[in-house]
């Protein structure tokens, strides 16, 4: 079924392996969330759109086949990163989660899959603090509202390094409140892919910003950025 939506729907063929990786994480991911809460999400077809697809159209941005340093920011259960590592195998991922459980979950994953990828259980401006102009693409898929993990991200970018913002219908509205930190930042939006995704599923905006400038002195401190945002 996943095979059949991908190549649908991103035009692309998964290979026998990545059928069988993509098996092994939803069993592992409804397996733990039996004990553990990570998703809502359990029906394997929702899993496959919602979750795996989903993940996977962040790949009609770039191109993904070249060896990237990609950070993860609040993946959670592994997403986006962890099935476009599956799609393509030469990306290096870090994965950057600050509850317990979900690192626990990810450490795990990482055993059932056999991937390489890093995991740090820190918090996000925590870790950025530690990661400046280090990665060339940082994504974030439900960590907070743009203006916020743009103060945590692109920090951690190369110049000329890419920003990717998976947001649903209120994206425009985010776009408008991040536009201080977008000029403050030197980051700039290129593209953004809207699409549905099957059988109503809801809808989707994978913005595509790129950093322009490098700018010292962020991220700030977490508490000076919930009372002074950008």
């Amino acid at each position: 079924m996943l095979k059949n939506l991908v190549n649908n729907y991103l035009d692309i063929e998964l290979s026998d392996k990545q059928v069988k990786l993509f098996d092994l994480y939803y069993e592992k991911l409804v397996s733990y969330n039996e004990h553990t809460n990570l998703t809502r999400i359990t029906s394997k077809f929702d899993a496959q759109v919602k979750h795996f697809l989903d993940s996977m159209y962040l790949g009609r941005l770039l191109d993904f086949n070249k060896p990237l340093n990609l950070c993860d920011m609040g993946a959670g259960a592994g997403f986006p990163s962890i099935p476009l590592l599956i799609l393509y195998p030469n990306l290096k991922v870090t994965i950057v989660e600050s509850q317990i459980k979900r690192v626990q979950f990810l450490k795990e994953l990482k055993q059932v899959l056999e991937l390489d990828f890093n995991i740090e259980h820190k918090r996000a401006e925590n870790f950025a603090l530690e990661s400046i102009e280090k990665f060339d693409i940082v994504t974030a898929r439900a960590l907070g509202e743009l203006k916020l993990i743009l103060e945590f991200g692109v920090p951690m970018l190369k110049v000329g390094g890419y920003f990717i913002a998976p947001k649903g219908s209120k994206y425009q509205e985010e776009l408008d409140d991040a536009l201080n930190a977008m000029k403050v930042l030197n980051i700039k939006l290129i593209e953004i892919d809207k699409f549905e995704l099957p059988n109503d599923s809801g809808f989707r905006a994978n913005l595509l910003l790129k950093k322009e400038k490098h700018v010292s002195g962020y991220p700030r401190q977490f508490a000076i950025i919930k009372k002074k945002p950008l």
